[in-house]
C-alpha cells in the first residue's frame, strides 16, 4: 500500500466536510488534492474557515465540481453529501477510475433497495452498487472493511446505538424489547437555514423531532439484525438540545431477567461489555457508571456505561459520541486507515489522547 494517498472531498464546506479537512490536513499519510463546494467555489478553504491552517504550497481552493482530470490520480474520495446526492454524484463518474469510496452520507447504508425507498421516500438509482458497499462500523466489520473498495459510513445516531447494543447482543443476553432516546447537538442537523436550528430557536430549548418514523430506524434495525441474527422493531426518538455537538443516547433493553438475582445478571452484562470493548482503540467502557458527553467532544471516542433495573428487568445502556467525529468524519478517516492498512488511529490522535 502507498505511503501517501491522494484524497478528494466532495462537499467540503459542510460540518462533516470541514472536520474531514482538519483531520486529513494533519494526517501524515494523506495529501488532499481537491475539495468541492458550490457555495464557496473559487475561495480558498482558509478564507472560508480562518481556523483552517493552510500552508502556501498546499493552499486548497474550493472547486464547484470535480472534473475527469481531478480523479486521474486520486486514491480515495469522501462523499459528504445529503441524502440522494451521493448516488447521483457517483452515477456521473466513469467506472474506469480506480479509487476507493467512503460515503459519509446515507445512500449506501441500507442493503435492500425497498428499505431505502421506504425510509427515504425515493427509488435508489444505483441498486447494483449496494452490495459493493461495506457497512463502515469498524468495531464490528473491520475485516470486511480491510478488503473493501467502497464503505458506507454509518449515521451518527446508529453509531451510538449499535456500539451500545452490540456488547449485550453478542454477550447472549436475552433482549426482548428495545426503546431508544437520543439527544443531539444542532450540528447533527447540518447547515440548514431553518428557524428551529437557529440560535434563537434552540437556545434554552429542547424538543423531539421526527418522533415517528425517523429515517435512521431502518439503518438501526438492519444493524441490530446483522448482529443478533433476528429482527427487532425498535422505538426511537431523537431530540435536539442547545449544544453545538455531541450525542447522548439512552437505550432501554427489556430482558427476561425480571426477579433474577442482580449480581448474576450484572456480572453477565459487565463481562459482555468488557469482552466487546477489549482492544478497541475508540471505544471505552466506564462500567456501571453513566458517561459524560463532555469527555468525548472533540475526539473519535465512544464511551459506554450501563445500569440494571432489577425491578423491571431493564438494562439501561448509555452511549456518548461526538456526532461530527465518531458519528461522521472521524469514523470515515478510521475506515480509510483500515482500508489503506495505516495505523487505525492515524490522524485521530487529537492532543495525544490516544497515544
Amino acid at each position: 500500500m502507498k505511503n501517501i494517498v491522494k484524497a478528494g472531498i466532495v462537499g467540503g464546506s459542510g460540518f462533516t466536510g470541514l472536520e474531514l479537512l482538519k483531520i486529513l490536513s494533519r494526517h501524515k499519510n494523506v495529501k488532499i488534492i481537491f475539495t468541492t463546494s458550490r457555495t464557496y467555489k473559487n475561495l480558498t478553504v482558509s478564507e472560508v474557515f480562518p481556523s483552517f491552517h493552510d500552508s502556501e504550497d498546499t493552499k486548497l481552493t474550493f472547486i464547484e465540481e470535480a472534473k475527469d482530470k481531478d480523479f486521474k490520480d486520486i486514491d480515495v474520495i469522501f462523499l459528504c453529501l445529503p441524502p440522494y446526492k451521493s448516488m447521483e454524484y457517483l452515477k456521473g463518474i466513469s467506472d474506469e477510475y480506480d479509487f476507493k469510496i467512503i460515503d459519509v452520507g446515507s445512500d449506501f447504508r441500507l442493503k435492500n433497495p425497498e428499505d431505502y425507498k421506504y425510509w427515504y421516500g425515493t427509488e435508489h438509482i444505483m441498486k447494483d452498487k449496494l452490495s459493493e458497499f461495506v457497512y463502515g462500523l469498524p468495531e464490528i466489520y473491520k475485516e470486511d472493511i480491510k478488503k473493501s473498495n467502497c464503505v458506507a459510513n454509518p449515521g451518527c445516531y446508529p453509531t451510538s446505538i449499535l456500539l451500545g447494543l452490540a456488547p449485550v447482543i453478542k454477550g447472549g443476553i436475552d433482549i426482548r424489547d428495545i426503546c431508544i432516546d437520543s439527544k443531539s447537538g444542532v450540528t447533527g442537523a447540518g447547515r440548514k437555514l431553518t428557524e428551529q436550528y437557529l440560535f434563537t430557536g434552540i437556545e434554552n430549548n429542547l424538543y423531539a423531532y421526527s418522533a415517528s418514523g425517523h429515517r435512521h430506524i431502518g439503518e438501526i434495525e438492519q444493524g441490530i439484525e446483522n448482529i443478533a441474527g433476528k429482527k427487532f422493531k425498535i422505538d426511537f426518538t431523537p431530540h435536539l438540545v442547545p449544544l453545538e455537538r455531541g450525542i447522548f443516547t439512552s437505550i432501554y433493553c427489556k430482558t427476561g431477567a425480571i426477579g433474577e438475582k442482580t449480581s448474576d445478571i450484572e456480572e453477565k452484562i459487565y463481562t459482555s461489555f468488557e469482552n466487546f470493548c477489549s482492544g478497541l482503540p475508540f471505544v471505552k467502557f466506564v462500567g456501571n457508571e453513566i458517561p459524560y458527553l463532555k469527555n468525548v467532544i472533540g475526539t473519535n471516542m465512544c464511551m459506554l456505561g450501563y445500569k440494571f433495573e432489577e425491578r423491571t428487568g431493564t438494562i439501561k445502556i448509555f452511549s456518548v459520541i461526538d456526532n461530527l467525529l465518531k458519528g461522521a468524519s472521524g469514523q470515515a478517516v478510521q475506515n480509510m486507515n483500515i482500508m489503506m492498512s495505516f495505523d487505525e488511529k492515524e490522524g485521530l490522535n487529537f492532543n495525544g489522547l490516544f497515544s
